[in-house]
């Protein structure tokens, strides 16, 4: 609120005063040369100095305005007009000034300033350079829990992680430690029964530790001894609890001359709190301490909660009061945080709690802003905009968790908060795991560098052929649920169908998978079906791809005459591609009368008949059948908005029509279209049109995704499973396998980063979830290319390194949008624009205004789902956004408030990111 007052109107006493010192220099470190040091006292402040006065008299009249008084050298206060004098000092200049270190409590970290450069790492700034903290080389995990308010199921979330901790499978001892430090509203403390009530406290272990008897080992043997004589044991001697309450009696509290901020002043050690705490888990043999820390922007908190290596959980409802005050606690520590290294961030990444959380409120318009508000308040870092700064986590409201009185009682409710403690138990899971992997899949993992590169290589390798299928013929496949669909509706009748698909679904593949088998049962064997119990066809292209050569003894040419040799027809009516393009040339300068007669015409001369009747008919006289397929309507017609194109690819979208009018049909047609030409050639009826042709649709769901990264694999012999494992095996064990290609994590198992296999598919789909199967396949080319010259050592148990996975994805989004835009008109003239008006300032989120985007390319690249347009966010203008794989492509940006809103936008749409 201050920010809507002048400095004049908000000081009303001498600590004002200082707080606006404190905020104009960033806590003494960015004073003007020439000023040397800032005393503020209640009776005035003392300004040292080497600069001329008028120096000072200057920034002094830029800092306070109307308030300073030049003439005076006072400050005028509002109340009863006081005046607060400037003591002038003059100094001789220091060659190394000494500035107070910034400590971990609020009064000075408020006044810090975020020091992150642009491409995320931190920048030299005028921060004074924070002392931060050296890691423990062993002993306990550090925890601590914080919220904003009280009352939002804080202690409740740490007693879940607790008990998933003492539940957790594996059979090693397991010891806790947990510390209450809510110093004004104690919460385990309470939950302590008569017998398990230690005689020592951790406000007697401040005041010890601040002003220990004897020394400071002395203090912590102590404390260690008389924890061990009331401990718990949970589910057996094995796992054990011990719990120091924050204070014993209430009058500790009421009378506490030593308080967590008195050691944090400490200028030799401002982490020492910390330290103490972890030597004390560490001597008890704790494998992690818990510390329960107060709420609210308290000094009782604040030594813990900016120490980097202690694991934050921070809780917050989604009420408006919670997350505007838990937003200034991550802001605060994204801030702190800042000067860290990008690897000491990234282990310092917080984790968000959401609790409380109903039905109603995760549908409500609170818990999406609550989202964007707190994703916003610790963001993500520019170059990985799909990794949030935060790890989400959601505890739902149950009632029955609102009563517990008792730490037993806790480890027996605390399970039926089945989404907190799920998540718990993969956090435990994670601290017990043993350092050297024990499962099957995970011994095979670890590997020399030199093996990982030979893995990479032979990956990339394959991925190069796959990428692209008009340029050669990966002769396995793939058996995804549209083929099996094929075999479901066509093992007995002919296939008369549409296949519709995006760029790069695999609509050249499949027809390459269909010319290449020559027999229809022979291409159902390769997706599950048994030729004996399949119609007896031949295959028989009519259009294809420009990119597919068309020699004497290529694909084309020995289907097309082994159909026409099957007939007794002359196999020198087969029509070159040259040919064929030749007639749809021509055809499109002199439009015929009736479309749906060029394609007839184009069909039957190369068996010699005149129409598609006589054609069946000749075909029933023989007892053959035949399947005509058609690919490269893309290459035929580059525009299909024109009129000519339009009708000419309607016509043909309809063949399915006409030769179900044949009587006794020896005729198919399978005829493989890009999704946008279909919405340009059918005007009417589209939505109906694609409904018909739905099951066949070449779409690429979360699963599916999956099985071609494990089948691709398993063609690089990463794996030697047979391709009917990659069709066959259960989604889990296939994540479990890809654990060897790309890890379970972003980082190592016990990070905080997001899953692997769940980042990878964020980052190739577009906002509404889809994904395309070329995009997976460049992705793991250009991973495995970058993987493969990776100077330094690589991590032993996957393939690709975070790092590689990371570099991959400007690559493929670059080559993404400039294949894109050589076919997708609209695209191609939008990147003209933004080139030809010079606007290099490019953000996401944007307004179609300032990126001179037209009503009609709007909804055209919407369509295809280029862009994406949030009208529920309320972010006025500003609402358009852009998927990682067409982001970096066409040279945007992501502000601070676009990168939150991107993961929400995908888990608003898909319900939750899958896998």
């Amino acid at each position: 609120m201050m920010n809507f007052f002048t400095t004049a109107e908000r000081l009303l006493t001498w600590l004002d005063v200082e707080r606006t010192f404190k905020q104009k220099t960033e806590l003494w470190s960015n004073l003007p040369p020439g000023i040397h040091s800032v005393d503020c006292f209640y009776d005035g402040v003392d300004i040292a100095y080497s600069a001329t006065t008028e120096v000072v008299d200057g920034w002094l009249k830029e800092v306070f305005g109307q308030a300073y008084d030049l003439t005076r050298k006072t400050i005028r206060l509002r109340i009863a007009d006081t005046v607060y004098p400037v003591n002038f000092l003059i100094e001789r200049p220091l060659e190394n000034a000494k500035y107070q270190p910034t400590y971990p409590l609020w009064r000075d970290v408020t006044y810090l300033k975020d020091t992150t450069a642009e491409d995320g790492s931190p920048s030299p700034g005028s921060n004074k350079k924070i002392a931060f903290p050296t890691s423990w080389a062993d002993g306990p995990q550090m925890v601590s829990f914080h919220s904003f308010k009280g009352g939002v199921g804080r202690t409740t979330a740490l007693m879940t992680y607790v008990a998933a901790c003492l539940q957790e499978e594996s059979i090693s001892p397991k010891k806790i430690l947990i510390i209450d430090a809510d110093l004004e509203a104690p919460g385990v403390s309470f939950w302590l029964d008569e017998i398990n009530t230690p005689t020592v406290s951790f406000v007697q272990l401040l005041e010890a530790l601040h002003y220990p008897p004897k020394n400071v080992d002395g203090t912590l043997d102590f404390f260690v001894d008389e924890l061990k004589k009331t401990s718990l044991n949970v589910a057996g001697s094995q796992r054990e609890l011990f719990v120091l309450p924050a204070a014993l009696e209430l009058i500790e509290i009421q009378d506490m001359p030593v308080q967590p901020e008195h050691l944090a002043r400490n200028p030799e050690n401002p982490w020492v709190l910390t330290d103490h705490l972890h030597e004390l888990g560490k001597r008890v043999g704790a494998d992690v301490v818990f510390i329960d820390l107060r709420a609210g922007l308290s000094e009782l908190a604040s030594p813990i909660l900016f120490d980097p290596r202690v694991d934050h959980f921070f809780v917050s409802t989604v009420a408006t009061q919670s997350v505007t005050g838990m937003a200034e606690v991550l802001k605060c520590l994204y801030t702190f945080n800042s000067q860290l290294s990008n690897e000491e961030r990234e282990q310092a990444k917080p984790s968000v709690i959401l609790s409380l959380l109903t039905k109603d409120l995760r549908n409500a318009t609170v818990y999406e802003q609550a989202l964007k508000t707190l994703g916003q308040a610790y963001p993500s870092g520019p170059d990985d905009p799909l990794t949030s700064g935060v790890e989400w986590l959601e505890a739902e409201f149950l009632s029955t968790l609102m009563s517990i009185s008792s730490i037993r009682e806790a480890m027996d409710s605390l399970k039926q908060s089945v989404t907190l403690y799920a998540t718990a138990s993969v956090w435990a899971k994670a601290l017990y795991a043993p350092l050297q992997p024990t499962t099957t899949v995970a011994l095979a993992n670890n590997q020399s560098p030199a093996a990982t590169q030979a893995n990479a290589k032979a990956l990339f390798e394959i991925c190069r052929q796959a990428q692209f299928a008009e340029t050669v013929l990966v002769t396995s496949m793939l058996a995804t649920e549209p083929l099996r669909n094929l075999g479901k509706h066509f093992s007995k009748e002919l296939p008369n169908v549409v296949i519709v698909g995006a760029k790069g679904a695999g609509k050249t593949f499949t027809f390459r998978q269909v010319v290449g088998a020559q027999h229809w049962p022979v291409f159902l064997d390769k997706v599950g079906f048994p030729p004996s119990t399949v119609t007896e066809a031949s295959i028989f292209p009519i259009l294809w791809s420009g990119n597919i050569p068309d020699s004497p003894s290529g694909e084309i040419k020995k289907t097309q005459h082994f159909c026409l040799k099957q007939l007794e027809l002359n196999t020198s009516n087969a029509l070159a591609g040259s040919d064929v393009e030749r007639k749809i040339t021509l055809a499109i300068e002199s439009p015929p009368a009736h479309w749906d007669d060029f394609w007839d015409g184009l069909i039957c001369c190369q068996f010699g008949v005149a129409d598609l009747r006589t054609l069946n008919n000749l075909l029933e006289s023989k007892s053959k059948h035949i399947i005509l397929v058609f690919d490269g309507i893309e290459d035929a017609f580059e525009d299909p908005a024109k009129d000519a194109a339009r009708d000419a690819i309607q016509a043909l979208l309809k063949l399915p029509n006409r030769l179900s009018e044949l009587a006794s049909r020896h005729l198919g047609a399978m005829i493989f279209v890009r999704v946008d030409y279909v919405q340009v050639a059918i005007r009417q009826n589209q939505g109906q049109f694609l409904q018909r042709y739905l099951p066949f649709q070449l779409q690429w769901n979360p699963e599916s995704f999956l099985r071609l990264a494990y089948w691709l694999c398993c063609q690089a012999e990463i794996f030697t499973e047979t391709q009917g494992v990659a069709e066959n095996l259960q989604i889990d064990k296939i994540k479990e396998h890809l654990e060897r290609l790309w890890g379970k994590k972003l980082g190592t198992e016990k990070s905080k980063e997001s899953y692997s296999s769940r980042w990878v598919y964020a980052a190739l789909c577009d906002l509404k979830g889809n994904i395309q199967a070329r995009d997976l396949v460049r992705f793991l080319k250009f991973s495995a290319e970058i993987e493969s010259g990776r100077l330094e050592g690589s991590w032993p148990n996957r393939i690709l390194a975070p790092d590689s996975m990371r570099k991959a994805i400007p690559k493929c989004s670059e080559e993404k949008v400039s294949e894109a835009q050589t076919e997708i008109t609209q695209l191609r003239e939008w990147m003209r624009l933004l080139d030809e008006n010079a606007l290099t300032n490019r953000k996401v989120p944007f307004s179609a205004k300032t990126m001179h985007l037209s009503t009609e390319m709007l909804n055209s690249l919407l369509d295809i789902g280029i862009i994406y347009e949030d009208l529920e966010g309320g972010l006025g203008d500003e609402r358009l956004f852009l998927p990682e794989i067409y982001r970096w492509g066409l040279k945007f940006d992501t502000s601070t408030g676009g990168r939150p809103r991107m993961q929400a936008l995908l888990k608003k749409n898909l319900g939750s990111i899958p896998l």
